[in-house]
């Protein structure tokens, strides 16, 4: 009886031990990683949209062609930008909404007090030593205590410089060439800018129309040793072997209602006494 048992149970362990050594071991296939893309580097870019950066622009530099004015009887003079007035801000782009972009200038600067605008009636005046009539505002003060020059100065005392309008004839030996006009208006520039000036900045010269005849003329701008901004126009023409000589000067900030309303009236208004037109 024993011996069946011991028998039963060594088969039973027989048979455990070739099952075992069958059986295969389990695998598990691996899967392998997939490789994370690498992020590639953004590149710059500007947080002030598409809106360019201001740049800083000087028309005071002598440079200015006042050829730029040609085209039309209303002349309109480029201004000298004020160094106090603000820069206008870039716009941000929204998704750089939270940065702090850098501006150039400040934008808390002052702004200039805008300068109240003139007015002008006018009246005929007649130098009677040039033999010339002409219009310019009313009331300015005449002097005409030199025979080849008649000038009127703006009394309004409101004005840190009186506006000046002046008319000077001068003989010469003959009718003047462009370039010898361009030599004069040249000189005269010299003369004007040469005394009473910190500053004193001219225009390159152009041509237009002045006593019905070819003329020179150009601009300036300067700054008195007072501290006082102003600008100025001179144009000349040669008629009858004689150099017709205008000088319009102004303050600064008024020079496109001094042109327009001053040194134009002038120009379209002056007849020669005997009837000539200009």
């Amino acid at each position: 009886m024993w011996k069946k048992r011991i028998l039963c149970l060594v088969l039973v362990l027989c048979a455990a031990l070739v099952m075992t050594a069958c059986k295969q071991k389990e695998t598990f296939p691996t899967t392998p990683q997939q490789e994370q893309p690498t992020a590639e580097p953004q590149s710059e870019q500007n947080i002030f949209g598409d809106t360019p950066l201001p740049q800083e622009i000087d028309w005071d530099d002598g440079s200015y062609d006042p050829t730029q004015e040609e085209g039309g009887s209303d002349e309109e003079v480029v201004q000298p930008v004020d160094a106090d007035e603000p820069t206008e801000v870039p716009a941000v782009k929204g998704e750089y909404a939270g940065a702090t972009p850098v501006v150039i200038d400040p934008i808390d600067k002052p702004t200039p007090t805008p300068l109240p605008p003139l007015t002008f009636t006018y009246d005929k005046y007649e130098a009677k030593s040039l033999g010339l009539t002409f219009e310019a505002p009313a009331g300015w003060l005449v002097d005409d205590s030199q025979p080849d020059t008649y000038t009127l100065t703006n009394p309004d005392p409101s004005m840190d410089y009186a506006a000046q309008l002046s008319i000077r004839l001068v003989p010469v030996s003959k009718n003047y060439t462009k370039n010898e006009l361009i030599k004069e208006v040249k000189g005269t520039l010299d003369t004007i800018g040469g005394d009473g000036f910190q500053k004193f900045e001219r225009s390159n010269t152009a041509g237009r129309k002045f006593m019905n005849t070819d003329a020179i003329y150009a601009n300036y701008t300067g700054t008195t040793t007072d501290g006082v901004k102003i600008a100025g126009r001179i144009i000349i023409a040669c008629s009858n072997k004689t150099l017709y000589i205008l000088h319009v000067s102004y303050p600064q900030g008024y020079t496109k209602t001094y042109v327009d309303n001053v040194f134009d009236k002038f120009r379209h208004s002056v007849k020669t006494i005997s009837g000539t037109g200009n």
